[in-house]
């Protein structure tokens, strides 16, 4: 197995459980979510307390500072461990001249703003539904469902056996997961696209990780003279055709940089280096040193 090669399987693993942890973070969300409108003033099970709803928003923002922010915290912490794996690659190359303690910090504490936004974009998604329901006079539980879904989209609990037998099927993941999501994108037709805090958490958690090596290792290839870069990485099913045609194929920064200004599907803004392949994407620039 080459460096790459295990630094990548390091990579791969701890974005595993860090994708791991962060949903089972969003789910005790969406358990505090649950209870905290669970006990809002209600006539005949109907919300209507209007200032109830507005002082909500301060208990929505401490389930999420608690269960959210916490946690991502410590997922950002172990990116320290990334860069430790970077540096041990990069030391077999032969050319490693390290990274400043001052540098990783300020990679960690941008990766954790990511995390941060997303926060504050579905504190206000929460707190207005809570709101508008309140308003309308809706009933508790579909409040409760509603929320529910804001979090976790069709991964969201329910009181349905059937519903909840589905979702622990998508959550463990395996070849029976697609079919189970399918199935609750049928039950959950409102959330077909996604656009729930699962999704684009599960998101940062896996870009935040991979940009941050990628800043660490093509700061050092450069710093430590690499000559050319390589494009390393595995290909599943739905790969870009840029990443398929690019794998494995060697570039001076030049060329890299010419290739960017092309026009293809699923190109992110930014750096190439950085971006690579766009969003989600599994591919590495690699250094290569002339001997």
């Amino acid at each position: 197995m080459t460096p790459s090669d295990k630094h990548d399987r390091f990579l791969e693993e701890l974005g595993n459980a860090h994708e791991k942890r962060i949903a089972e973070a969003l789910a005790r969300l969406e358990d505090r979510i649950a209870e905290i409108i669970a006990q809002a003033p209600t006539r005949q099970g109907l919300l209507f307390d209007l200032e109830w709803a507005i002082a909500a928003r301060r208990d929505i923002l401490t389930a999420i500072n608690q269960e959210y922010l916490v946690e991502s915290t410590k997922i950002v912490d172990e990116y320290t461990k990334s860069a430790e794996s970077a540096g041990l690659m990069l030391a077999e190359y032969g050319a490693f001249v390290g990274v400043a303690d001052d540098v990783i910090v300020a990679l960690k504490r941008q990766s954790f703003q990511g995390f941060q936004d997303i926060a504050g974009r579905f504190l206000n998604e929460l707190a207005s539904e809570v709101y508008q329901n309140t308003l309308t006079g809706r009933r508790v539980d579909e409040s409760i469902k509603a929320l529910r879904q804001i979090i976790n989209g069709v991964y969201a609990q329910s009181d349905q056996v059937e519903i909840q037998r589905l979702v622990n099927i998508a959550n463990a993941g395996g070849a029976a997961a697609e079919e189970a999501i399918t199935k609750l994108h049928s039950i959950y037709a409102a959330d077909k696209l996604g656009n729930n805090m699962r999704r684009y958490s599960s998101q940062m958690v896996h870009d935040s990780l991979m940009q941050f090596d990628a800043s660490i290792v093509v700061k050092v290839g450069k710093e430590s003279g690499a000559d050319a870069w390589q494009y390393e990485g595995s290909i599943v099913q739905d790969s870009r055709q840029w990443c398929v045609t690019h794998l494995n194929k060697i570039y001076t920064e030049d060329e890299i940089r010419e290739l960017w200004t092309q026009d293809w599907a699923g190109k992110a803004a930014g750096d190439p280096f950085i971006v690579r392949g766009g969003y989600n994407c599994r591919h590495h620039w690699r250094p290569v040193f002339k001997e």
